[in-house]
């Protein structure tokens, strides 16, 4: 029964984990919700899976890549970590929670450098963080480069000061200052360097022992002791500054106050000193007669009768050789008997201090300071209390309390300084600037020539962001003092946050002397260098950040970073020689560095784009394709490769191209796209539509409106189409309104397009119809053309025969030729030659035509009246005589420029349309709605249209055009005289409204 229940138990958990992961969603936003609660309950395997998943939906989505890499962290699987998180930063290098990541990935893995630029990147987002800074000094730890981490807890020791962690890294460092400086003999510096640790952490023991090994050094044992019963109020019962003080009273010759103090120790803590020094310093000390020792004799005596004078002796000695248990007992047997004794109680007090009764002695000082408010010494031990106390406030960040109590010490001279130094610190932290300002005023007036002083003020200064006056007080403390090396540090500190301040206000001009300043000091500066780059960078000064970067490099020489930057300076330059060059050093290193390859792919993606623009576009094609084989992940490279092939290529050629690169990347729904445009270019509208539905959309509106794109390619399958016109021209000039019905039939067959066409009009005077008949035909993918036939009666040319040619040209251009012959009603002859080009561009088709036409006019010859001449013409076989007008033949030669131009307002192909004409011709010879027509005469006419698709098969278009003919002569037959009267010029407007409707099915 055990047996099966384990088993039951087992197959429980197997099924609810293949549950788990056999989770499937149709979203990849509930598998990022999914990853999230995963990684929120550090179910980081899972996570990574859910994540995984998501991006088979969504190959681009940046929150499920970061899952991902944050779980592959997690899991200790650094290079799959490394790889995805890289994506999302070279996509949004601000991402700050990224940036983390890869600095504990990089750190992980030792690539310190690739770590330590990060940091770099994080600094520059948050520059006072005082965990990067840390992290960084940790990170050039590790790499064993101390100088650089030395340097880096110096500097932010400046920024935070008041920081217990950075204050205990920081007092570590000046220790290591001491020991250096001891070994160099130069004692006061040392004494110096542990001063400071001390006042930073009074309890920092490897001060106090380097500062009394200095003493010594220095033949001060006295001080020495002095520095030793110091360092026991702060640290006591410490073996080894126990042991220090025994041996120096020792050294001393103090054997009974040896012996007095180790009488003091806890026996359970020193058994070894009470077992084994003790009885040698007694056996040292056993030559001295005890009853000829004039303080046994007071003693005695002031403990047999209480002898006032032998009490006093017994309690100065006592006090002043370190007998606290005698001080104490005498101390106490006089104030019982004098309770406001102020010598006594004065005495009392200082008892306690050295023997570390904090509580005591303080409490005796406050009783003491009621009792005797004006007395000088006590007055001073008070204010001291006090003074420590509202330290240990600021410390706590309690200021409210601290303020208050260092206010009123302002007053006493003793502590005036030292109280109004808390006060300005106070106020610094709470960012009160203004109050700050006044406040070290105050201290510079105390102290006009401190420098620290006016060192805290050019510190003020750069929390103000008054980076010009804080640089003008540190730069002119570095000219009084040329050989305090601290200056010139604080100075490059300051210049950096200045810079960093101005990159990121984005004001690069100004950087760049601000940075230039700061290297004068320190010219291998990383930070400044980088920044100086960058700078020069954003201001495509490339020239400037060349030299930048080569001056980095000098310093820095295997810095992959600075030669990373250099590389990208030179592609921006368009040397892409010398990027590449570079690229080539770095990948002898950095074998495997996918950073390498894509700053690679990334130049030749420059070059190619550059060659492009100048015409090369074989070479171009090649980088393209070059670029895209280092870094598959980078779409902007193939997009433009194949673009190119479309737009240059003859479409059979980029159809073959594409499907290459589809057999490689057969689940690449981009290429898949492209070769459905060059199927729609081809005219091939059933696969055009198959393949373009493999674009993918993110914006719903966008998808939509590419929706109704992909109903007009399957309108575009359809074979036959109808266009049914109506005109209606009227004239102000002219009484005549003529209206004009037509009816166009289009049947596509493969690359032949037959056609037939019906145009009828109508006038007071009569009707006229005309029919006919065309052929288009596309023999290559930029040659087509089409011919005609018309035939029509009355205000029709009896027929008409016409022909046009299209060829198309590289960039979008295409030129144009046409002839035709017009024979009309009176049997005249009109022949038109066509010469135009167009230019296409994304959204705009503009076209010229110039129309030529010649023709022999029959005229009748007039005299001065203008009178037709007539002659009398006998035949000579029947000698019938008969009166005729006498003509003669003129060639007249006419010439028309029209230019016209559509432009698509929407991704439905809705355009708007303008056309303008003018010349002694019509423009369109097609449809002739006067008699006079093909007289000589000019014109102007312009006009608009609208196409608007209702539905991808039917669409309306309506055009207004407004004619202005001007006539050079004009006649009119007078009835009631019977002649013919001129009139001279002749001006008519003529105005043109058609509505259209197309139609596919």
């Amino acid at each position: 029964m055990k047996i099966n229940k384990f088993i039951c138990i087992f197959i429980v958990i197997v099924f609810s984990q293949l549950k788990i992961y056999s989770q499937i969603f149709d979203s990849s936003d509930l598998y990022f919700e999914e990853a999230k609660k995963d990684l929120a309950e550090q179910n980081f395997t899972k996570a990574a899976k859910m994540s995984w998943r998501g991006l088979q939906l969504s190959p681009t989505d940046l929150d499920l890549k970061t899952i991902l890499g944050k779980s592959n962290l997690e899991l200790g699987r650094y290079d799959t970590a490394r790889y995805v998180l890289k994506q999302v930063y070279l996509k949004n290098r601000k991402n700050t929670d990224v940036l983390k990541y890869l600095v504990t990935i990089e750190q992980n893995t030792k690539r310190y450098s690739d770590a330590i630029c990060f940091v770099n990147e994080l600094l520059e987002i948050t520059p006072y963080s005082k965990g990067w800074h840390l992290r960084k000094i940790s990170i050039y730890k590790e790499m064993g480069n101390f100088e650089e981490a030395e340097r880096g807890l110096k500097r932010i020791y400046q920024i935070y000061p008041e920081d217990t962690e950075i204050k205990q890294a920081y007092n570590y460092i000046m220790i290591g200052d001491g020991d250096k400086a001891i070994k160099e003999k130069k004692y006061d510096d040392a004494n110096d360097i542990y001063k400071v640790v001390i006042d930073n952490n009074p309890g920092n023991k490897q001060a106090y022992l380097g500062i009394i090994r200095n003493e010594l050094l220095k033949g001060n044992p006295e001080s020495a002791l002095q520095f030793t019963n110091r360092s026991l109020l702060e640290i006591p019962d410490d073996r080894e500054l126990v042991e220090k003080k025994i041996g120096l009273l020792e050294q001393m010759g103090r054997h009974a106050q040896a012996i007095t103090y180790i009488n003091t120790l806890d026996k359970n803590k020193f058994k070894d000193i009470y077992a084994t020094t003790l009885p040698y310093l007694m056996q040292q000390s056993a030559g001295f007669n005890e009853y000829n020792d004039s303080y046994e004799t007071h003693k005695k005596l002031a403990e047999l009768n209480g002898n006032s004078e032998s009490q006093d002796y017994v309690i100065k000695n006592a006090l002043g050789k370190g007998y606290d248990v005698d001080a104490e007992y005498f101390l106490n047997k006089a104030i019982k008997k004098s309770p406001n004794n102020k010598k006594l109680l004065v005495q009392e007090m200082e008892l306690f201090k050295p023997i570390k009764d904090k509580e005591r002695y303080e409490d005796k000082v406050m009783i003491n300071h009621e009792k005797f408010p004006d007395d000088a010494d006590i007055t001073y031990a008070y204010n001291r209390i006090m003074f420590e106390k509202a330290k240990q406030y600021v410390i706590n960040q309690q200021f409210d309390i601290a303020l208050p109590i260092l206010t009123d010490l302002v007053s006493f001279p003793d502590f005036t300084v030292d109280a109004e130094q808390q006060i300005f610190g106070i106020l610094l932290y709470l960012e009160k600037y203004d109050e700050a300002t006044d406040q070290i005023d105050k201290l510079i007036g105390l102290d006009p020539e401190n420098p620290d002083y006016l060192l805290r003020k050019s510190t003020l200064y750069q929390k103000m962001e008054l980076f010009d006056d804080a640089l003008e007080i540190t730069r002119s403390l570095e000219q009084k003092y040329p050989l305090n090396l601290k200056y010139p540090i604080v100075y490059v500190q300051q210049v950096e946050a200045y810079a960093t301040y101005l990159m990121k206000e984005q004001r690069y001009s100004q950087v760049i002397p601000v940075i230039e300043d700061g290297l004068t000091r320190e010219n291998n500066n990383k930070r400044l260098l980088d920044m100086a780059i960058n700078a020069s960078s954003a201001m495509k000064d490339y020239e400037k950040g060349i030299s930048f970067s080569k001056s980095a490099l000098s310093f820095y020489p295997e810095n992959k970073n600075f030669k990373l930057k250099l590389t990208d300076l030179y592609t921006k330059n368009k040397d892409y020689g010398s990027a590449l060059a570079i690229l080539d050093t770095l990948k002898k290193t950095y074998v495997y560095d996918r950073n390498i390859k894509n700053a690679e792919a990334e130049i030749l993606f420059f070059r190619a784009r550059n060659q492009e623009e100048e015409g090369l576009l074989d070479e171009a094609l090649v980088n393209y394709d070059s670029a895209f084989s280092l870094n598959p992940s980078d779409e902007g490279s193939l997009m433009r490769m194949v673009n190119l092939h479309i737009t240059q290529k003859p479409y059979d050629e980029s159809l073959k191209f594409i499907n290459k690169k589809i057999q490689k990347n057969p689940t690449d729904n981009f290429l898949k796209y492209k070769k459905g445009v060059v199927f729609e270019l081809l005219k091939q509208y059933d696969s055009a539509y198959y393949y373009q539905k493999f674009r993918k959309i993110d914006n719903p509106f966008e998808q939509m409106e590419f929706n109704h794109t992909l109903e007009v390619i399957r309108a575009g399958e359809l074979k036959n189409s109808l266009a049914v016109t109506y005109l209606k021209a009227t004239s102000d000039s002219i009484a005549f309104n003529t209206s004009l019905a037509s009816i166009n039939y289009r049947k596509i067959d493969d690359k032949n397009t037959y056609g037939a066409d019906v145009n009828y009009a109508a006038r007071s005077s009569g009707v006229g119809v005309q029919g006919g008949i065309n052929l288009a035909r596309i023999f290559t993918e930029t040659l087509y053309a089409d011919a005609g036939i018309l035939l029509g009666s009355r205000f029709f040319p009896k027929f008409k025969l016409y022909g046009n040619a299209y060829k198309g040209l590289k960039n979008g251009y295409e030129a144009q030729v046409g002839v035709s012959f017009d024979r009309l009603q009176n049997d005249e002859n009109y022949y038109t030659l066509k010469l135009g080009a167009a230019r296409t561009w994304e959204d705009i088709w503009l076209n010229a035509r110039v129309s030529l036409m010649n023709t022999n006019i029959v005229l009748f010859q007039r005299d001065n009246n203008g009178d037709v001449v007539t002659e009398t013409v006998r035949d000579p076989i029947t000698n019938v005589a008969t009166v005729r007008n006498v003509t003669y033949a003129q060639n007249t030669f006419f010439a028309n420029l029209m230019v016209q131009a559509r432009i698509n307002v929407n991704p439905r192909k809705d355009y708007f349309s303008v056309i303008a004409s003018g010349g002694s011709a019509p423009f369109d010879q097609q449809l002739e709605f006067q008699e006079n027509t093909f007289l000589k005469f000019t014109n102007v006419m312009v006009g608009a249209g609208y196409k608007y698709t209702m539905t991808p098969r039917t669409s309306i278009l309506v055009d207004g055009t407004w004619i202005n003919f001007k006539s050079n002569q004009s006649t009119f037959f007078d009835t009631n005289t019977g002649t013919t009267k001129i009139l001279g010029v002749l001006f008519t407007n003529q105005y043109n409204l058609a509505i259209s409707i197309v139609t596919r099915f």
